[in-house]
């Protein structure tokens, strides 16, 4: 799992911005949002432009130094902004990635810093606080003395990709066993986002979705997960006038096709179900949660996410009314700032127990950093 990730001189994070999932207490309920002492499931609040999307986007930057869907995703999502990668404030040439994971008990911490999105400025990787390698991509210089005298790992490395992806292409021994976890969860790791960008990928997505349930039995698993999610509706397969096998509304007499006639909020419904059941995730962030869900449904689908998910999730949304110790945890939901994220059980003095009224307490300032006492966030 993630945790902890550190960013900065990224668009609008000019200083470090810290996501700590390490940082948990002892409360003794809803500890299914806790995975060995890690923060499992959070909830990120916060004001519009404090930098919600661009957290997300940075947490999927790693996405990129390993070949695959997910580059190509991160990647189309980076050139879709106008803004450049760089924060525009700072004189620094270079944004820092800092990422911290714990794999069954063993720490591996990797880092590196971008000049831009395809231009790899310096990376390293450290196994339980032991250096694994380092390069510096401007200079040309490194350390590789982990690896002896191994002429092959670097024969047919450009210098163009980074050098975690140039590794991942040998037969590792059983020692460095963690960097092939590393890679896995790499790979599992999305931003709800970027399955959304141009070229009709949505549309591709919810098509291979629809075809995926038919051919692989799980029309009545996509039913309870929508009658779940509070969407109370019948659905069967059958052929379509063409002879194609396609989704239908079941209503008896009449049958309607699923893609045609489903509401904007079932088709959102329809790709979570693919990321949870065909992409099965191990990171997974999505950004305003609550632009596509009726806060009922928000609910019912975070208890989803917290019984039966083992993906790590972070979701940011304006919907107070999921902060409630009924769903998560303090340490759980946090506040982010344009300086700084911190969980509710750390911005207040308080000692938080599960009957209080989290809602109330965030909306009366009770989580305000103490020179914003007074400013309401919205």
């Amino acid at each position: 799992m993630l945790k902890k990730f550190t960013v900065s001189n990224y668009r609008v994070f000019e200083n470090t911005m810290t996501l700590d999932f390490s940082n948990t207490r002892d409360y003794k309920f809803n500890c299914d949002c806790i995975k060995n002492n890690i923060v499992h499931k959070a909830v990120i609040y916060g004001k519009n432009a404090v930098g919600k999307t661009n957290l997300g986007e940075a947490l999927l930057d790693i996405s990129m130094m390993i070949p695959g869907p997910g580059a190509d995703l991160a990647k189309q999502q980076a050139r879709s902004k106008s803004a450049g990668y760089l924060n525009a404030k700072s004189s620094e040439k270079t944004a820092k990635f800092e990422y911290i994971f714990d794999f069954d008990k063993n720490i591996l911490e990797y880092t590196y810093g971008k000049d831009d999105i395809d231009k790899i400025s310096f990376e390293s990787i450290k196994i339980n606080d032991k250096l694994l390698y380092y390069y510096d991509y401007a200079y040309n210089i490194g350390d590789f003395s982990r690896f002896g005298e191994n002429p092959l790992l670097f024969d047919n490395w450009n210098k163009e990709n980074s050098f975690l992806s140039n590794l991942l292409s040998f037969d590792l021994p059983d020692e460095l066993k963690i960097i092939k976890d590393l890679e896995k969860f790499i790979v599992g790791m999305f931003n709800m986002q970027a399955l959304f960008m141009g070229n009709g990928s949505t549309g591709k997505i919810r098509d291979f979705t629809l075809k995926y349930i038919i051919e692989a039995n799980l029309v009545e698993d996509f039913t309870t997960f929508l009658s779940e999610s509070g969407v109370q509706i019948k659905l069967k397969s059958a052929k379509s006038p063409t002879g194609k096998n396609i989704l239908y509304f079941d209503y008896g007499d009449s049958l309607l096709p699923f893609k045609n006639y489903a509401s904007s909020g079932t088709l959102s419904l329809l790709t979570l179900y693919a990321v949870l059941v065909i992409m099965k995730p191990s990171f997974l962030y999505i950004d305003e949660f609550d632009a596509n869900f009726h806060f009922d449904v928000a609910k019912l689908i975070l208890g989803k996410f917290n019984k039966e998910s083992d993906c790590q999730l972070v979701i940011t949304t304006h919907n107070t009314d999921l902060m409630s110790n009924k769903f998560m945890r303090p340490d759980c939901y946090f506040i982010m700032y344009p300086d700084q994220l911190q969980s509710l059980a750390d911005s207040t003095k308080r000692e938080l127990r599960e009957g209080h009224n989290l809602e109330k307490l965030y909306q009366g300032g009770e989580f305000d950093l103490p020179e914003k006492k007074g400013d309401p966030n919205g």
